[in-house]
């Protein structure tokens, strides 16, 4: 009975490792399928009467090859820790 409850014990403490690496590959992986995305910014230049005058830029943030590959890394090693046994 002591040894389920240690084994429960210690599975409780590995899922936040699990979950986090888990979360960390996918985030990996799509860095790499699609390494830029875009974004709107809407500003409130000025308002006249009735008439608002409004700008609007797109930014677009590029995600680098560098920045993929270790965080895939660090993912892994966690999932690996997060699965073992004591």
């Amino acid at each position: 009975m002591h040894e389920s409850g240690a084994l429960a014990e210690l599975k409780m403490r590995n899922k936040p490792f699990l979950l986090v690496g888990i979360l960390l590959v996918v985030i990996g992986v799509a860095a790499l399928i699609h390494p830029q995305f875009s974004y709107r910014v809407s500003q409130h230049v000025q308002q006249v009467g009735p008439a608002k005058i409004e700008y609007e830029t797109r930014k677009i943030i590029r995600l680098p090859l560098w920045f993929s590959i270790p965080i895939i890394t660090i993912g892994l090693a966690l999932v690996i820790g997060g699965m073992q046994k004591d």
